[in-house]
Parts: C-alpha cells; sequence; structure tokens
C-alpha cells in the first residue's frame, strides 16, 4: 500500500489560532466565555442573522434544535434520503419517525416535489441539507414549510460560505445548525452553532445549552437542558479561522474550477451541477462513477490519493432503519439509491495544488 501524501481534507491550522489558545490561557478563561460571546456574534453577523449560539458539535446543534421546535416522539420529520447519518439520527434520537424522501439528480440536494408528497398529518418539521456545500432550492423548500404551516430546519454542516440567490447559506431556515468538526470549512476542531431568526427561539436554545438555565450560574432551572456548552480555546480557533473564511472559501472554488476544467468533458464521469443563481461552498467535490469502490482502493493503494464515499447508501439502509431497531417512513428514493451507489469525492481543500490536482486527475482517469 503506498502512502497517502494527497488526505481527502486538510485543515488550515496554524499560528494564528495557537494565538488565540494562549490568548485563552494569558486570560484565565477557558471555559465559555467572552470568545464564544464574540464568535456567536461574529457568525451571526456573517451568515446575515440576528441570533447564533455556539454548542459542542454539529449533531448536539441538530438535537437541540428538534427539542425547541418541539418534536415529540412519534412526530414525523422530513429528511433527504442521502445525508450524514445524524441529520436522521437525531430525529430518532427524539423517538420520533423520519421519513426519507429523494434527492435531486442533477444537485443532490433533497427534491422539493418529493417534500410535499411526504407531508401528513403527523409531519412536525422539514429538514434538509446542501450538499457538500452546494446550495438547495431554499425559497421552494421554504415556501412548502409556509404553505402548511410546518417549520424548517436547515442542517447547514456543509453550507457555510455558500451563496444563494444573494444570500448567504447555513442560516436560511428559522432555525439552522452549523458544524465546525476538523474536516469542516470553518473548523472549531469540534463545535457546533444554532441560527435562528426568532428570539423566542433564541431564549430557548440557550436555556437547551446549559441544563435549562435562563441566567448562567444561578442554579434555577425552567426546562430540561444539557451541556452542550463550546469552550472559549475553541471559539478562539473559530474566530482566527473566520478571519480566512472568504479566502478560504475563493480557494476552494478555484480548486473545484480545476477539477472541472479536466473533467467536464470526460463521458465516464458526471458532475454535480451548481444552479445559476447559486454560489458553491465546495466543502466536498463529489464526482459520479462506475466501479466506485474498487477506483477508490485503486487511488489510495496505488497513487497514496485518499477520498471519501458521502455517502454510500440512502440512510433508511443503515442498519437501525434496515433492522427496524427505531421506526421510519420512506418514499421511493431511485435517485438517492442510484447517485449514492456511483458517488466518490475526491481531495479538496484550500491548499492543494494545481499539480497536485492534475496528479489526481490523471490517476482518476488511469482507473476509469
Amino acid at each position: 500500500m503506498k502512502n497517502i501524501f494527497i488526505p481527502w481534507a486538510k485543515p488550515d491550522v496554524g499560528q494564528d489560532e495557537l494565538k488565540e489558545i494562549k490568548n485563552s490561557f494569558k486570560k484565565n478563561w477557558l471555559t465559555q466565555g467572552p470568545k464564544v460571546r464574540k464568535f456567536e456574534s461574529s457568525m451571526a453577523k456573517f451568515c446575515d442573522v440576528p441570533y447564533a449560539v455556539a454548542v459542542s458539535n454539529g449533531t448536539v446543534a441538530i438535537d437541540i434544535a428538534l427539542k425547541t421546535l418541539g418534536i415529540k416522539p412519534k412526530d414525523e420529520v422530513i429528511v433527504p434520503a442521502m445525508s450524514y447519518f445524524s441529520t436522521a439520527s437525531m430525529v430518532s434520537y427524539q423517538n420520533a419517525v423520519p421519513v426519507f424522501v429523494d434527492i435531486e439528480l442533477d444537485s443532490f440536494n433533497i427534491n422539493p416535489i418529493q417534500i410535499e408528497k411526504a407531508i401528513s398529518k403527523k409531519t412536525k418539521a422539514i429538514t434538509f441539507i446542501d450538499y457538500g456545500g452546494n446550495p438547495s432550492n431554499i425559497d421552494k423548500i421554504l415556501k412548502i414549510g409556509k404553505k402548511y404551516n410546518i417549520p424548517v430546519l436547515q442542517d447547514g454542516a456543509q453550507s457555510l460560505g455558500g451563496i444563494y440567490k444573494g444570500r448567504k447559506t447555513g442560516a436560511n431556515a428559522q432555525i439552522s445548525t452549523m458544524s465546525f468538526h476538523m474536516a469542516k470549512i470553518l473548523s472549531c476542531v469540534e463545535g457546533g452553532m444554532i441560527f435562528t431568526h426568532k428570539k423566542k427561539l433564541f431564549s430557548e436554545i440557550k436555556m437547551r445549552r446549559s441544563h435549562g438555565e435562563k441566567k448562567a450560574g444561578d442554579y434555577i432551572h425552567n426546562i430540561l437542558g444539557t451541556n452542550a456548552r463550546l469552550t472559549d480555546m475553541q471559539a478562539g480557533i473559530g474566530l482566527a479561522q473566520l478571519k480566512k473564511l472568504k479566502k478560504y472559501i475563493l480557494l476552494r472554488n478555484k480548486v473545484a474550477k480545476t477539477y472541472n476544467k479536466l473533467l467536464q468533458d470526460n463521458k465516464k464521469i458526471v458532475l454535480p451541477i451548481t444552479k445559476q443563481y447559486s454560489y458553491n461552498a465546495y466543502f466536498s467535490y463529489p464526482i459520479l462513477i462506475k466501479n466506485r469502490d474498487k477506483i477508490a482502493r485503486n487511488l489510495r493503494n496505488k497513487y497514496g490519493i485518499d477520498t471519501r464515499i458521502a455517502y454510500k447508501m440512502p440512510i433508511y439502509k443503515q442498519k437501525i432503519y434496515k433492522h427496524k431497531q427505531f421506526p421510519f417512513r420512506k418514499l421511493n428514493c431511485p435517485n438517492a439509491e442510484y447517485i449514492s451507489s456511483k458517488i466518490l469525492n475526491l481531495p479538496i481543500y484550500p491548499s492543494l495544488s494545481k499539480s497536485n490536482i492534475n496528479y489526481i486527475v490523471k490517476s482518476l482517469i488511469k482507473e476509469i
């Protein structure tokens, strides 16, 4: 096996982030404090949303968001059939029922037409993602939510830095979540955030983040909450990253543009489409190919190129659903079945050089 020398993702962390961590030690404030508040206000400003609450990770962000929306056992929540596991598993965590709907063949995002077909009397929320940073048809999704008076939750784990019809993505629904895992576009090592446009939801989210306390440290617990706090050290890393975010997005788009130029005429490879009114954040660079698993192994073993298969199957084929450990409902999802059988995510990160992109493409073409 050849040693990996081109990783799938490569976080850009260095002296700027270390300086923020040292500053936290110097000020002797390591847990949730002033840097968390600054990170929240900075992220809210970047995403053009009034309220932001930092939490410990993106998964707990979805959990808190669903609880804040009042999702109860046996309620139904519509989710895309192809997404990261936590988009659906956090619905099951509420003892609610994920309802899986198909995705679009061109964008890999949830199909709004299928959303409307899936709505029942039990539907209490609609969840969507922007696959790989490619904006969904957000207006159509929100319009459906408004038509049926169903709240919409945006899982924006991959959305940060994208633009949809002139609006920044990641915080477009009445409640949205974000992830700052090490592999994400902006990293706190681990971390997450919940955005909302409603002050009432904002107040409840803050309480749920910190054991249900309305005022931190007063030991009066108004609702059943948890400890989902982000530390000042992590927030400091996030603040350092945020200063470079626009540059990161430009460089990711530059990498994607080079891939597009080299791959767009190859009839053995299918590329997703970014709609004309959208700007892709390019958290990932997905392609569709035959013999995907074999090609991924060969790229790793013969050429030292790491890739990801995101995602290998529709979520309803994961063990807990396939074996009926948790209830779910699904529509017919031929696009999710097809795309998940052929999708492969090539390396993409800001420092990926043009020579390495050329090497990746040449190696890929040899294998297909």
